[in-house]
């Protein structure tokens, strides 16, 4: 990708004037880049006329344009320099992405920026990415996975890479197909889908089996140098509490829309169980935390559990609370609401309200630590299937401190996970004998 987009710089350099800038991360990677644009020169069909200024900038004279090639931080761009393109490349890694960013950005305001970037972390990349995902930032979001480069495959080996390789990798690689797709993981069953509905991509088992061995190999960081979805691959940094989340958000359900359903027969089914549901509390205030309200559905001849609905809101509490009526009205649900601090309240407007089955909840130096560890346990071993991306996210941003506490990064949330971890506790307990409507 860098050099596609280097070649494409290169190409508007020799075709008009233009000024154009391309950022690396560090020493080697700007020598590798300005090395490409050597070869460009040198390789065209047509040899553009071109003086080397140093061995960071070439000059085109014919249309007078130049072409720059630095490390982050070695030059500052801003106010007085005219900047026609500009490509960061491997963005996530540089030392202070924002403030180089605000220079370039200045430079070129009415130019085209580029930011390619292997993630790393939840930090300044990852802010700038979110924003532009949520519509917040001038910049479009462009996600490339690695399963669109058929390279990254068990087929597309050699004989003599695969026989460097260890025994049981060589084993992985020989198993027949159908026995790859016979035993697909839950994970890997949910990538198929994923990609086939995304990117019209056929997951293949030579794909599969090269996964899986990269898994073995790299871990976690797997998800990281080998992106699946613009969720997971940005791991924390520091000690994460949580190592595997499957999301799948086709099973969240309206609960809050009954009407608009369409499978009636699912909506008698959840009226015939009961539903668990945790609620983290808030303040009700526009700058402050959110509630949030989280049903599970835990069918008792399942051992999977789903989180298929929640409510965030910084509303008021009693206008919270009478969303949460409009649901407790039509389904078997058992609450846990958090008592801390503001939780008084919370459980004060739910009692007055009538809302049945509910548990004062007090989480506390005590219980906190063991609540996220069920949680991570129920993730990991796939238990516990999370529907909402913004909620794994949140999970992902939490890490363990100095002191070994569970908390959120700075910065960021822990609401979601928080109301999930109450909603297990309280389907763990023991079920109170109910008549079912």
């Amino acid at each position: 990708m860098s050099k596609i987009i280097d070649a494409d710089q290169f190409v508007d350099c020799v075709n008009k004037s233009t000024n154009a800038v391309v950022i690396s991360h560090e020493k080697n990677a700007t020598t590798r880049l300005f090395a490409a644009v050597r070869y460009f020169v040198e390789n065209a069909k047509v040899k553009p006329e071109v003086s080397i200024d140093s061995k960071q900038e070439m000059k085109f004279p014919k249309r007078g344009s130049s072409y720059f090639i630095g490390t982050a931080g070695q030059r500052a761009f801003g106010r007085g320099d005219t900047v026609d393109r500009a490509h960061l490349s491997e963005a996530a890694f540089y030392f202070d992405l924002l403030k180089i960013l605000a220079g370039i950005s200045e430079a070129a305001e009415y130019g085209q920026i580029d930011i390619e970037t292997t993630p790393n972390g939840r930090d300044q990349f990852y802010d700038l990415w979110q924003k532009a995902k949520n519509g917040q930032s001038p910049y479009t979001c462009i996600f490339i996975p690695w399963f669109i480069d058929e390279e990254y495959s068990s087929d597309g080996m050699t004989d003599e890479e695969k026989a460097g390789l260890s025994t049981s990798v060589r084993e992985l690689f020989a198993t027949p197909d159908t026995e790859i797709l016979a035993n697909l993981q839950p994970d890997e069953k949910l990538l198929i889908e994923k990609a086939k509905r995304e990117h019209n991509i056929d997951i293949t088992p030579g794909q599969i089996k090269w996964r899986r061995y990269k898994i073995w190999d790299k871990g976690p960081l797997f998800f990281q140098e080998y992106p699946e979805d613009d969720e997971s691959c940005f791991l924390q940094s520091g000690r994460s509490v949580f190592s595997l989340i499957t999301c799948d958000p086709s099973k969240q359900i309206p609960l809050d829309n009954i009407e608009m359903w369409g499978n009636e027969e699912l909506r008698k089914e959840l009226k015939k169980r009961p539903l668990y549901a945790g609620v983290d509390c808030a303040e009700g205030t526009l700058t402050g935390d959110r509630h949030v309200f989280t049903v599970i559905d835990a069918p008792a001849d399942s051992e999977v559990a789903h989180v298929i609905f929640e409510i965030t809101s910084n509303e008021p509490i009693d206008v919270f609370w009478q969303k949460v009526k409009k649901i407790t009205d039509n389904f078997t649900i058992f609450i846990g609401i958090e008592k801390n601090g503001v939780g008084v309240a919370h459980v004060r407007q739910a009692k007055a309200l009538g809302i049945p089955r509910i548990k004062e909840w007090t989480t506390g130096p005590t219980n906190r630590p063991v609540m996220i560890t069920d949680l991570e346990e129920y993730y990991r071993k796939g238990w516990l299937i999370e529907s909402y991306r913004e909620a794994e996210n949140e999970a992902r941003d939490m890490i363990y401190t100095n002191e070994n506490r569970p908390e959120a990064a700075k910065g960021k949330h822990d609401d979601r996970p928080m109301s999930r971890a109450i909603a297990l506790q309280i389907r763990k307990r023991p079920v109170p004998r109910v008549t079912m409507l």
